[in-house]
Protein backbone atom coordinates (compact mmCIF):
# COMPACT_ATOMS: atom_id res chain seq x y z
CA UNK A 1 0.00 0.00 0.00
CA UNK A 2 1.02 3.27 -0.60
CA UNK A 3 0.43 7.01 0.24
CA UNK A 4 0.54 9.79 -2.45
CA UNK A 5 1.91 13.47 -1.59
CA UNK A 6 -0.08 15.69 -4.40
CA UNK A 7 2.38 18.85 -4.00
CA UNK A 8 4.40 17.23 -6.75
CA UNK A 9 2.70 17.52 -9.38
CA UNK A 10 1.68 21.48 -8.98
CA UNK A 11 3.02 23.57 -11.74
CA UNK A 12 4.26 25.68 -9.49
CA UNK A 13 6.08 23.33 -7.32
CA UNK A 14 7.76 21.43 -10.95
CA UNK A 15 9.26 25.31 -11.60
CA UNK A 16 10.38 25.45 -8.74
CA UNK A 17 12.17 22.33 -9.06
CA UNK A 18 13.46 23.28 -12.66
CA UNK A 19 14.89 26.08 -11.42
CA UNK A 20 17.09 24.77 -8.56
CA UNK A 21 18.01 22.05 -10.89
CA UNK A 22 18.80 24.67 -13.51
CA UNK A 23 20.91 26.53 -10.73
CA UNK A 24 22.75 23.99 -9.10
CA UNK A 25 23.57 22.51 -12.93
CA UNK A 26 24.90 26.00 -13.53
CA UNK A 27 26.62 26.70 -10.27
CA UNK A 28 28.29 23.23 -10.51
CA UNK A 29 29.73 23.62 -13.88
CA UNK A 30 30.85 27.09 -13.17
CA UNK A 31 32.57 26.18 -9.84
CA UNK A 32 34.14 23.13 -11.47
CA UNK A 33 35.23 25.53 -14.08
CA UNK A 34 36.57 27.82 -11.26
CA UNK A 35 38.20 24.42 -9.63
CA UNK A 36 40.10 23.89 -12.53
CA UNK A 37 41.47 27.45 -13.14
CA UNK A 38 43.00 27.65 -9.80
CA UNK A 39 44.42 24.10 -9.26
CA UNK A 40 45.95 24.71 -13.11
CA UNK A 41 47.04 27.78 -11.25
CA UNK A 42 48.11 26.69 -8.59
CA UNK A 43 50.05 23.62 -9.77
CA UNK A 44 51.12 25.89 -12.44
CA UNK A 45 52.83 28.60 -10.25
CA UNK A 46 54.31 25.17 -7.71
CA UNK A 47 56.22 23.53 -11.07
CA UNK A 48 57.79 26.97 -11.53
CA UNK A 49 58.54 27.65 -8.35
CA UNK A 50 60.16 24.11 -8.49
CA UNK A 51 61.83 24.38 -11.63
CA UNK A 52 63.16 27.98 -10.48
CA UNK A 53 64.73 26.23 -7.12
CA UNK A 54 66.29 23.24 -9.39
CA UNK A 55 67.76 25.64 -11.49
CA UNK A 56 69.81 28.07 -9.13
CA UNK A 57 70.42 24.28 -7.25
CA UNK A 58 72.32 23.02 -10.91
CA UNK A 59 74.09 26.27 -11.06
CA UNK A 60 75.41 26.83 -7.59
CA UNK A 61 76.48 23.00 -7.59
CA UNK A 62 78.04 22.77 -11.48
CA UNK A 63 79.92 25.95 -10.52
CA UNK A 64 81.56 24.69 -7.67
CA UNK A 65 81.98 21.38 -8.85
CA UNK A 66 84.36 23.33 -10.74
CA UNK A 67 86.13 25.26 -8.62
CA UNK A 68 86.84 22.76 -6.20
CA UNK A 69 87.26 19.90 -8.43
CA UNK A 70 90.86 20.02 -7.49
CA UNK A 71 90.22 19.70 -4.17
CA UNK A 72 88.37 16.35 -4.52
CA UNK A 73 91.50 15.22 -6.80
CA UNK A 74 93.94 16.03 -4.28
CA UNK A 75 91.68 14.52 -1.60
CA UNK A 76 91.83 11.31 -3.87
CA UNK A 77 95.29 11.47 -3.53
CA UNK A 78 95.70 11.32 -0.12
CA UNK A 79 97.24 15.38 -0.57
CA UNK A 80 94.35 16.58 1.43
CA UNK A 81 92.87 15.38 5.38
CA UNK A 82 90.50 16.86 7.69
CA UNK A 83 92.71 19.18 8.95
CA UNK A 84 92.86 21.19 5.54
CA UNK A 85 89.01 21.63 5.39
CA UNK A 86 87.36 24.88 5.00
CA UNK A 87 83.94 25.56 5.47
CA UNK A 88 82.95 29.10 4.20
CA UNK A 89 80.05 31.47 5.94
CA UNK A 90 77.27 33.25 3.51
CA UNK A 91 75.47 34.52 5.87
CA UNK A 92 73.42 37.04 3.44
CA UNK A 93 72.20 33.86 1.43
CA UNK A 94 69.93 31.46 1.59
CA UNK A 95 71.64 28.66 -0.82
CA UNK A 96 74.82 26.48 0.03
CA UNK A 97 76.61 23.87 -0.31
CA UNK A 98 78.73 20.84 0.90
CA UNK A 99 81.21 18.74 -1.06
CA UNK A 100 81.73 15.50 0.14
CA UNK A 101 84.39 12.85 -0.99
CA UNK A 102 83.71 9.73 -2.79
CA UNK A 103 83.92 8.19 0.90
CA UNK A 104 81.58 10.94 2.58
CA UNK A 105 83.70 13.11 4.07
CA UNK A 106 83.91 16.98 4.26
CA UNK A 107 86.07 18.33 1.96
CA UNK A 108 84.33 21.70 1.36
CA UNK A 109 81.50 23.84 2.03
CA UNK A 110 79.84 27.43 2.29
CA UNK A 111 77.10 27.35 4.76
CA UNK A 112 74.59 30.14 6.13
CA UNK A 113 73.82 28.45 9.57
CA UNK A 114 76.81 26.76 10.98
CA UNK A 115 74.46 24.88 13.80
CA UNK A 116 72.81 22.80 11.17
CA UNK A 117 75.86 21.91 9.76
CA UNK A 118 75.58 18.05 11.47
CA UNK A 119 72.11 17.49 10.65
CA UNK A 120 72.17 18.39 7.09
CA UNK A 121 75.48 16.37 6.83
CA UNK A 122 73.26 13.27 8.65
CA UNK A 123 70.79 14.11 6.34
CA UNK A 124 72.89 13.78 2.73
CA UNK A 125 75.04 10.53 4.39
CA UNK A 126 71.77 8.15 5.66
CA UNK A 127 69.48 8.97 2.54
CA UNK A 128 70.88 8.63 -1.32
CA UNK A 129 70.22 11.16 -2.89
CA UNK A 130 69.30 10.64 -6.62
CA UNK A 131 71.34 12.32 -8.90
CA UNK A 132 70.44 15.80 -10.17
CA UNK A 133 66.95 16.25 -8.80
CA UNK A 134 65.73 18.17 -6.26
CA UNK A 135 64.50 16.59 -2.86
CA UNK A 136 62.55 17.98 -0.58
CA UNK A 137 63.15 17.28 3.24
CA UNK A 138 62.76 18.94 6.99
CA UNK A 139 65.19 18.99 9.38
CA UNK A 140 64.59 19.27 13.28
CA UNK A 141 67.79 20.02 14.67
CA UNK A 142 68.29 19.92 18.64
CA UNK A 143 67.20 22.95 20.11
CA UNK A 144 66.71 24.79 16.78
CA UNK A 145 63.48 25.36 14.91
CA UNK A 146 62.89 22.77 12.08
CA UNK A 147 63.94 24.09 8.63
CA UNK A 148 62.41 22.99 5.08
CA UNK A 149 65.17 22.03 2.33
CA UNK A 150 65.65 21.60 -1.02
CA UNK A 151 68.63 19.74 -1.63
CA UNK A 152 70.55 18.77 -5.13
CA UNK A 153 73.29 16.23 -5.26
CA UNK A 154 75.66 17.03 -8.36
CA UNK A 155 78.65 13.87 -8.86
CA UNK A 156 81.92 14.97 -9.77
CA UNK A 157 84.06 13.09 -12.29
CA UNK A 158 87.31 12.94 -14.14
CA UNK A 159 88.29 10.95 -16.54
CA UNK A 160 85.53 8.58 -15.22
CA UNK A 161 86.08 8.54 -12.07
CA UNK A 162 83.63 9.18 -9.86
CA UNK A 163 85.87 11.61 -7.34
CA UNK A 164 82.53 13.06 -4.80
CA UNK A 165 79.56 14.92 -5.31
CA UNK A 166 78.67 18.70 -4.72
CA UNK A 167 75.22 18.67 -1.96
CA UNK A 168 73.67 21.87 -2.99
CA UNK A 169 70.70 23.50 -0.37
CA UNK A 170 68.57 26.32 -0.12
CA UNK A 171 66.05 27.21 2.39
CA UNK A 172 62.90 26.95 0.95
CA UNK A 173 60.51 27.60 3.94
CA UNK A 174 59.78 31.04 2.50
CA UNK A 175 59.04 29.64 -0.26
CA UNK A 176 56.46 27.06 0.86
CA UNK A 177 55.03 29.83 3.05
CA UNK A 178 54.25 31.90 -0.19
CA UNK A 179 52.25 28.73 -1.54
CA UNK A 180 50.74 28.00 1.32
CA UNK A 181 49.34 31.20 1.34
CA UNK A 182 48.57 31.18 -1.76
CA UNK A 183 46.79 28.06 -0.98
CA UNK A 184 44.62 29.74 1.70
CA UNK A 185 44.06 32.65 -0.81
CA UNK A 186 42.87 30.54 -3.40
CA UNK A 187 40.67 28.39 -0.78
CA UNK A 188 38.73 31.77 0.14
CA UNK A 189 38.94 32.96 -3.18
CA UNK A 190 36.72 29.92 -4.33
CA UNK A 191 34.26 30.12 -1.43
CA UNK A 192 33.39 33.62 -2.46
CA UNK A 193 33.18 32.13 -6.85
CA UNK A 194 31.12 29.11 -5.84
CA UNK A 195 28.64 31.63 -3.66
CA UNK A 196 29.09 33.99 -6.49
CA UNK A 197 28.31 31.17 -8.98
CA UNK A 198 25.30 29.61 -6.77
CA UNK A 199 24.21 33.45 -7.42
CA UNK A 200 24.80 33.77 -10.79
CA UNK A 201 22.81 30.12 -11.61
CA UNK A 202 20.25 31.18 -9.61
CA UNK A 203 19.93 33.88 -11.67
CA UNK A 204 20.45 32.24 -15.32
CA UNK A 205 17.69 29.71 -14.40
CA UNK A 206 15.45 32.20 -13.93
CA UNK A 207 16.19 34.10 -16.88
CA UNK A 208 15.96 30.32 -18.91
CA UNK A 209 12.79 29.34 -17.23
CA UNK A 210 10.66 33.37 -17.85
CA UNK A 211 9.36 31.39 -21.36
CA UNK A 212 7.62 28.34 -19.88
CA UNK A 213 6.49 30.51 -17.16
CA UNK A 214 5.00 32.74 -19.99
CA UNK A 215 3.53 29.55 -21.89
CA UNK A 216 2.14 28.17 -18.97
CA UNK A 217 0.43 31.29 -17.32
CA UNK A 218 -0.85 31.83 -21.24
CA UNK A 219 -1.99 28.39 -21.03
CA UNK A 220 -3.92 28.67 -17.76
CA UNK A 221 -5.29 31.91 -18.97
CA UNK A 222 -6.74 30.43 -21.85
CA UNK A 223 -8.21 27.35 -20.54
CA UNK A 224 -10.11 29.80 -17.88
CA UNK A 225 -10.96 32.02 -20.94
CA UNK A 226 -12.39 28.98 -23.10
CA UNK A 227 -14.22 27.68 -20.18
CA UNK A 228 -15.60 30.41 -18.79
CA UNK A 229 -16.85 31.02 -22.65
CA UNK A 230 -17.97 27.52 -23.08
CA UNK A 231 -20.31 27.95 -20.07
CA UNK A 232 -22.98 29.42 -21.56
CA UNK A 233 -23.55 28.08 -24.92
CA UNK A 234 -23.45 24.71 -22.49
CA UNK A 235 -25.78 25.59 -20.55
CA UNK A 236 -28.11 26.58 -23.37
CA UNK A 237 -27.49 23.25 -24.94
CA UNK A 238 -28.32 21.57 -22.14
CA UNK A 239 -31.54 23.24 -21.33
CA UNK A 240 -32.43 23.03 -24.92
CA UNK A 241 -32.19 19.33 -25.47
CA UNK A 242 -33.95 18.52 -21.56
CA UNK A 243 -36.82 20.66 -23.34
CA UNK A 244 -37.08 18.58 -26.51
CA UNK A 245 -36.52 15.27 -24.48
CA UNK A 246 -39.29 16.38 -21.84
CA UNK A 247 -41.81 17.52 -24.28
CA UNK A 248 -41.55 14.93 -27.60
CA UNK A 249 -39.21 12.50 -26.13
CA UNK A 250 -42.18 9.71 -25.98
CA UNK A 251 -42.98 11.02 -29.42
CA UNK A 252 -40.03 10.02 -31.13
CA UNK A 253 -38.56 6.58 -32.23
CA UNK A 254 -36.32 4.50 -30.05
CA UNK A 255 -33.35 5.12 -32.08
CA UNK A 256 -34.10 9.22 -31.80
CA UNK A 257 -34.87 8.76 -28.10
CA UNK A 258 -31.62 6.92 -27.62
CA UNK A 259 -29.36 9.68 -29.99
CA UNK A 260 -31.27 12.58 -28.04
CA UNK A 261 -29.89 11.16 -24.67
CA UNK A 262 -26.62 10.29 -25.64
CA UNK A 263 -26.59 14.16 -26.62
CA UNK A 264 -27.79 15.17 -23.64
CA UNK A 265 -25.16 12.75 -21.52
CA UNK A 266 -22.53 14.24 -23.74
CA UNK A 267 -23.24 17.65 -23.22
CA UNK A 268 -23.91 17.45 -19.27
CA UNK A 269 -20.28 15.79 -19.22
CA UNK A 270 -19.25 18.98 -21.12
CA UNK A 271 -20.64 21.06 -19.27
CA UNK A 272 -19.29 19.44 -15.81
CA UNK A 273 -15.79 19.44 -17.48
CA UNK A 274 -15.86 23.10 -18.28
CA UNK A 275 -16.86 23.66 -14.66
CA UNK A 276 -13.84 21.86 -13.11
CA UNK A 277 -11.49 23.59 -16.04
CA UNK A 278 -12.46 26.84 -14.61
CA UNK A 279 -12.17 26.07 -10.99
CA UNK A 280 -8.53 24.61 -11.66
CA UNK A 281 -7.88 27.65 -13.69
CA UNK A 282 -9.05 29.99 -11.19
CA UNK A 283 -7.22 28.10 -8.42
CA UNK A 284 -3.97 28.60 -10.56
CA UNK A 285 -4.33 31.98 -10.56
CA UNK A 286 -5.47 32.86 -6.97
CA UNK A 287 -8.55 33.58 -7.64
CA UNK A 288 -10.71 31.29 -5.22
CA UNK A 289 -10.90 31.91 -1.39
CA UNK A 290 -13.49 29.97 0.52
CA UNK A 291 -15.49 30.69 3.09
CA UNK A 292 -14.41 28.52 5.89
CA UNK A 293 -17.28 27.50 8.57
CA UNK A 294 -18.09 24.92 10.84
CA UNK A 295 -19.92 21.72 9.18
CA UNK A 296 -21.19 18.40 10.32
CA UNK A 297 -19.75 16.53 7.88
CA UNK A 298 -22.14 13.57 8.67
CA UNK A 299 -24.90 15.67 7.95
CA UNK A 300 -23.85 16.58 4.69
CA UNK A 301 -22.09 13.35 4.05
CA UNK A 302 -25.66 11.76 4.66
CA UNK A 303 -27.43 14.19 1.84
CA UNK A 304 -24.94 12.75 -0.54
CA UNK A 305 -25.18 9.22 -0.24
CA UNK A 306 -28.88 9.88 -1.02
CA UNK A 307 -28.40 11.58 -3.92
CA UNK A 308 -26.04 9.00 -5.30
CA UNK A 309 -27.76 5.97 -3.77
CA UNK A 310 -29.70 5.41 -7.57
CA UNK A 311 -26.86 5.18 -9.43
CA UNK A 312 -25.04 2.65 -7.09
CA UNK A 313 -28.50 0.87 -7.72
CA UNK A 314 -28.62 1.10 -11.39
CA UNK A 315 -24.75 0.07 -11.53
CA UNK A 316 -24.73 -2.61 -9.20
CA UNK A 317 -23.15 -1.59 -6.27
CA UNK A 318 -23.74 -1.37 -2.62
CA UNK A 319 -23.04 2.17 -1.13
CA UNK A 320 -23.41 2.72 2.18
CA UNK A 321 -22.27 4.96 5.08
CA UNK A 322 -20.50 4.80 8.69
CA UNK A 323 -21.53 8.18 10.08
CA UNK A 324 -21.91 7.54 13.93
CA UNK A 325 -19.31 10.20 13.97
CA UNK A 326 -20.96 13.94 14.62
CA UNK A 327 -17.62 15.20 14.09
CA UNK A 328 -17.71 19.05 13.63
CA UNK A 329 -15.00 20.37 10.95
CA UNK A 330 -14.14 23.65 9.46
CA UNK A 331 -14.54 23.95 5.31
CA UNK A 332 -15.99 25.34 2.93
CA UNK A 333 -19.45 24.62 2.20
CA UNK A 334 -19.94 24.15 -1.51
CA UNK A 335 -16.33 23.38 -1.77
CA UNK A 336 -16.79 20.16 0.79
CA UNK A 337 -19.80 18.91 -1.13
CA UNK A 338 -17.63 19.17 -4.43
CA UNK A 339 -15.21 17.34 -3.14
CA UNK A 340 -17.75 14.78 -1.67
CA UNK A 341 -19.24 14.46 -4.97
CA UNK A 342 -16.56 13.89 -6.79
CA UNK A 343 -15.12 11.18 -4.36
CA UNK A 344 -18.43 9.58 -4.71
CA UNK A 345 -18.38 9.52 -8.56
CA UNK A 346 -14.51 8.54 -8.91
CA UNK A 347 -15.80 5.34 -6.67
CA UNK A 348 -18.86 4.62 -8.43
CA UNK A 349 -17.13 4.82 -11.50
CA UNK A 350 -14.13 2.40 -10.59
CA UNK A 351 -16.30 -0.40 -8.34
CA UNK A 352 -17.14 -3.15 -11.09
CA UNK A 353 -20.91 -4.48 -10.40
CA UNK A 354 -21.23 -6.21 -7.43
CA UNK A 355 -19.15 -4.46 -5.76
CA UNK A 356 -19.10 -2.38 -2.37
CA UNK A 357 -18.47 1.76 -1.86
CA UNK A 358 -18.19 2.59 2.15
CA UNK A 359 -17.88 6.68 3.51
CA UNK A 360 -16.85 6.98 6.83
CA UNK A 361 -15.63 9.49 9.31
CA UNK A 362 -12.95 9.07 11.85
CA UNK A 363 -11.81 11.33 14.31
CA UNK A 364 -8.13 11.20 14.85
CA UNK A 365 -6.84 13.86 17.60
CA UNK A 366 -7.39 17.41 15.94
CA UNK A 367 -8.15 16.38 12.71
CA UNK A 368 -11.47 14.55 11.20
CA UNK A 369 -11.07 11.85 8.06
CA UNK A 370 -13.42 11.13 5.96
CA UNK A 371 -12.68 8.01 3.92
CA UNK A 372 -13.98 6.55 0.75
CA UNK A 373 -12.98 3.30 0.43
CA UNK A 374 -14.15 0.71 -2.83
CA UNK A 375 -13.65 -2.78 -3.73
CA UNK A 376 -12.64 -1.70 -7.31
CA UNK A 377 -9.04 -3.19 -9.25
CA UNK A 378 -6.97 -0.83 -7.18
CA UNK A 379 -4.12 0.22 -8.57
CA UNK A 380 0.12 -0.06 -8.96
CA UNK A 381 2.13 1.83 -7.05
CA UNK A 382 3.30 3.87 -9.95
CA UNK A 383 0.04 5.07 -11.07
CA UNK A 384 -0.69 6.03 -7.38
CA UNK A 385 2.18 8.69 -7.65
CA UNK A 386 0.37 10.30 -10.80
CA UNK A 387 -3.16 10.07 -9.81
CA UNK A 388 -3.92 13.48 -8.87
CA UNK A 389 -2.40 14.65 -12.39
CA UNK A 390 -4.66 16.84 -14.34
CA UNK A 391 -5.91 14.56 -17.25
CA UNK A 392 -4.60 11.69 -15.78
CA UNK A 393 -6.39 7.79 -16.83
CA UNK A 394 -5.27 5.17 -15.07
CA UNK A 395 -4.44 1.98 -16.00
CA UNK A 396 -6.76 0.07 -18.28
CA UNK A 397 -8.24 -1.97 -15.92
CA UNK A 398 -9.40 0.94 -14.24
CA UNK A 399 -11.30 2.60 -17.68
CA UNK A 400 -14.16 0.71 -17.42
CA UNK A 401 -16.46 3.75 -17.26
CA UNK A 402 -15.04 6.57 -19.59
CA UNK A 403 -17.22 9.28 -19.06
CA UNK A 404 -14.35 11.01 -16.78
CA UNK A 405 -12.07 13.32 -17.97
CA UNK A 406 -9.22 12.67 -15.08
CA UNK A 407 -10.01 16.01 -13.46
CA UNK A 408 -11.89 14.51 -10.36
CA UNK A 409 -9.10 13.89 -7.61
CA UNK A 410 -6.74 17.06 -9.44
CA UNK A 411 -10.13 19.24 -7.89
CA UNK A 412 -10.55 17.61 -4.56
CA UNK A 413 -6.65 18.24 -3.94
CA UNK A 414 -6.64 21.71 -4.90
CA UNK A 415 -9.70 22.40 -2.68
CA UNK A 416 -8.68 20.65 0.20
CA UNK A 417 -5.05 22.78 -0.39
CA UNK A 418 -7.01 26.32 -0.20
CA UNK A 419 -9.07 25.24 3.11
CA UNK A 420 -5.78 23.55 4.66
CA UNK A 421 -7.19 20.12 4.60
CA UNK A 422 -5.40 16.80 3.56
CA UNK A 423 -5.66 14.06 0.97
CA UNK A 424 -4.25 10.83 0.77
CA UNK A 425 -4.60 8.33 -1.71
CA UNK A 426 -4.39 4.47 -0.74
CA UNK A 427 -4.36 1.61 -2.89
CA UNK A 428 -3.39 -2.15 -3.29
CA UNK A 429 -3.39 -3.77 -6.81
CA UNK A 430 -6.38 -6.08 -6.59
CA UNK A 431 -7.34 -4.93 -3.38
CA UNK A 432 -9.10 -1.37 -3.77
CA UNK A 433 -8.88 2.02 -2.76
CA UNK A 434 -9.54 4.13 -0.14
CA UNK A 435 -9.31 8.02 -0.50
CA UNK A 436 -8.99 10.35 2.82
CA UNK A 437 -10.10 13.68 3.19
CA UNK A 438 -8.93 15.07 6.18
CA UNK A 439 -9.98 18.42 7.66
CA UNK A 440 -9.03 20.11 10.76
CA UNK A 441 -11.56 20.06 13.69
CA UNK A 442 -14.01 23.07 14.44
Amino acid sequence: MSAFNPSSVLDNHRLKTSRLRLALGYALGMTLGLVLILVGGYWLHSVLVKEALKTELQQLAHKEAGVHLPDLQAWAAGQKTAKDVYIGLRSHRTAFYYILSSDGELVHGNETQPELRTAVLDLVRNQPLPRGQVVFATLYPHDEPSLSLALLRYPVTYQGEYLGSVYAATDVGGSLSHLDQLLMTGLLLLVGLIVLAGLGGWWMADRSLQPLRLALQQQRQFVADASHELRTPLAVMTTALSLVREETGEQLEAFHRETLDDALDETRHLSRLAEELLLLARADSGGLQPQMTALVAAELLEQKLRFYQLQAEEQGLELTGHLEERAVIRADPDWFQRMLGAALENALTYTPAGGRVTVAIRRRNDWVDVLVTDTGPGMQPKVVQQAFQRFYRADPARQRNQQGAGLGLAVIWELAKLQGAEVTLDSTSGKGTCLRLSFQSA
